[in-house]
């Protein structure tokens, strides 16, 4: 009887022991039920692949390409809806490629038409949107943004050294792993150069069609060609330590300082453009906003909107609290969170306030109507996009890792063990792009343009083009630029 008992109460034990786990393992993902109760639902999940005894997923960055796309036809009768893309497979598993897509999407709709059934085809081109997730044992992934389908992951560097976060651009991911820069392919990830740094990296790196920025906390800012690592880099020097991410803004890439300074300098060229100077440290990444300007926030409470070319204020608006997060642009809106937890909304165009709610701490993404935000309290916070009125919360107090979207209208959130997720609204099947998209090319008689996107997209980019030996160091301004003349630290209005 004695041992009866005993063995009741160790079962008991154990399994007081084993439901906590079970129960914080499903916290991870976000209900069905509780989605669908707000228009929500599932896209995708996945599983980073790293060892989640031995690491951490430390960063998260989206990339929607402008030259890489894929194409999507949908074939609607009266039975049902058909959906045929290019990334489809036949039946000997090899991609349908353009041709093959359209020719089976034809194929059904003559099967149709045979059947005495009307059906039409109804087609539209999609950019290429890649997740890269990036351990803090420098395990870099790439996972694509509408599938969740793993494309490729490469380790760098030494797992004991910090990895910060990667920039990307339509043909490689750059990151830096200790003191080491790495260019990788964005097709395979296969590392196209690898190279020592001169200087401590202060944060990830920003990458423009030509060149890789890479801040260094002693204050400068080390620029490497992309086509060759092995190449001198040019060295940008600014008042501080640079230790925020830089941003590629239109021509320019800018970057703070903890002096209270934003430095803007040419992204394919030598020569810094300006300076703008505040009261109090910058912490946060500059926001770019299309076509031509930047927003930095400062802790000061600040929020400038600066010309991207001159560096000429736009309009300026007071928080009256630190601000330490970066602004989210959003179509015609710019919105601000305060270190006290206060969001804004404000007008990109002219910097007025719409409106302002409290206990927020940050912005996650936004639908055509919404507003997901991340509450003080952890959970998963959805205002109205017009109005900021509060529409209902989420369970998300489990889920520690999530992605900043300004450029599309998915929600990523997952654990910093592994756990990625994708939400989107049920009725936006395909993505609504913000910001990025695919570039418009215009096409010859002989559809040259469709030629060169076609022969882009077969090239493999993993290996970095050779250089050309005669190139100039790019001392010359390009053509249409203006060129810098005097001191180019020089504040083009003032001291704030």
């Amino acid at each position: 009887m004695l041992q009866r008992c005993l063995l009741l109460g160790l079962c008991l034990v154990i399994g007081t022991a084993i439901s906590p786990a079970k129960a914080q393992r499903s916290s991870s993902l976000i209900a069905p039920a509780e989605a669908n109760r707000f228009g929500l639902e599932r896209a995708w999940f996945t599983r980073v692949q790293f060892d989640s005894a031995r690491g951490r997923i430390e960063h998260l960055r989206q990339h929607v390409s402008s030259k890489y796309g894929y194409t999507v036809h949908e074939v609607i009768s009266a039975r049902g809806r058909t959906v045929i893309t290019d990334r489809d497979v036949d039946r000997f598993g090899k991609p349908l490629g353009k041709e093959g897509a359209q020719q089976q999407a034809n194929k059904l709709v003559q099967q149709f038409t045979r059947s005495g059934i009307e059906a039409e085809i109804k087609s539209q081109v999609l950019p290429e949107i890649t997740i890269y997730v990036v351990s803090d044992s420098g395990v870099v992934q790439a996972i694509d943004g509408e599938t969740g389908r793993t494309r490729w992951s490469t380790a760098v560097g030494n797992p004991r050294y910090p990895t910060d976060a990667p920039g990307a651009n339509d043909d490689y991911v750059a990151v830096v792993n200790g003191t080491t820069l790495y260019l990788l392919g964005q097709k395979t990830g296969g590392i196209a150069w690898q190279r020592q740094t001169l200087g401590a990296p202060g944060a990830g790196p920003a990458i423009s069609d030509e060149r890789v920025f890479v801040p260094m906390a002693g204050g400068t800012i080390e620029a490497y060609a992309v086509n060759d690592g092995r190449q001198p880099p040019w060295v940008f020097q600014s008042r501080g330590r640079a230790i925020v991410q830089p941003v590629i803004a239109g021509s320019g890439v800018a970057w703070p300082t903890d002096k209270g300074d934003l430095y803007v300098a040419e992204a394919n060229l030598t020569g810094i453009r300006y300076r703008l100077e505040t009261k109090r440290p910058i912490v946060a990444r500059p926001t770019a906003l299309p076509p031509n300007r930047i927003v930095v926030v400062s802790t000061d409470g600040y929020v400038n909107c600066i010309h991207e070319s001159s560096g000429g204020l736009v309009w300026r608006f007071s928080t009256g609290e630190p601000i330490v997060k970066p602004a989210v642009a959003i179509g015609d809106a710019l919105f601000v969170v305060t270190n006290d937890d206060n969001l804004f909304r404000l007008s990109a165009e002219t910097g007025m306030e719409q409106w302002w709610a409290p206990r927020v701490r940050e912005v996650i993404s936004a639908t055509k109507n919404r507003l997901y935000c991340l509450g003080d309290t952890g959970r998963l916070v959805l205002f109205d996009l017009e109005t900021g009125g509060r529409v209902g919360e989420l369970p998300t107090e489990q889920l520690d890792v999530r992605m900043v979207n300004f450029q599309t209208d998915r929600i990523f959130l997952g654990t910093s063990s592994g756990m990625i997720q994708c939400l989107r609204e049920v009725d936006a099947e395909w993505p609504t792009i913000r910001s990025g998209g695919l570039e418009e090319k215009p096409k010859d008689e002989k559809g040259s343009a469709a030629k060169e996107e076609d022969a882009a997209a077969e090239e493999e980019p993993d290996a970095a083009p050779a250089a050309d030996p005669f190139g100039a160091f790019g001392t010359e301004p390009a053509a249409g630029a203006t060129e810098t003349t005097g001191d180019p630290f020089a504040d083009p209005f003032g001291s704030f």
